[in-house]
């Protein structure tokens, strides 16, 4: 396993990705209002919160340098478990 640390610059710019994405969520999940979700509000939710959490997962705890067995385990195991979260919403 090489164990490369990501830059300054790479963390910056996910820590930019990650309140822009921070802001959409408040904006779908409708923080202000009293309203129930739609379905389609709640898929948008949950794919932005798979790829925040995709990009903590791989660039703050550095999951980019480990093995192509070990992404796509957590990057499976994620999305099942907030398409089942999603699921229960839903219903």
């Amino acid at each position: 396993m090489k164990f490369k640390n990501p830059s300054i610059r790479t963390l910056i710019f996910c820590w930019l990705a990650l309140m822009i994405l921070t802001i959409g969520t408040m904006i779908s999940g409708r923080v202000t209002s009293d309203v129930a979700l739609s379905s389609v509000l709640i898929i948008t939710l949950g794919f932005i919160t798979w790829f925040k959490s995709m990009i903590i997962l791989r660039y703050y705890l550095n999951l980019a340098s480990a093995s192509t067995g070990w992404n796509k385990t957590f990057n499976s195991y994620l999305f099942a478990v907030l398409g089942i979260i999603m699921l229960i919403f839903l219903l």
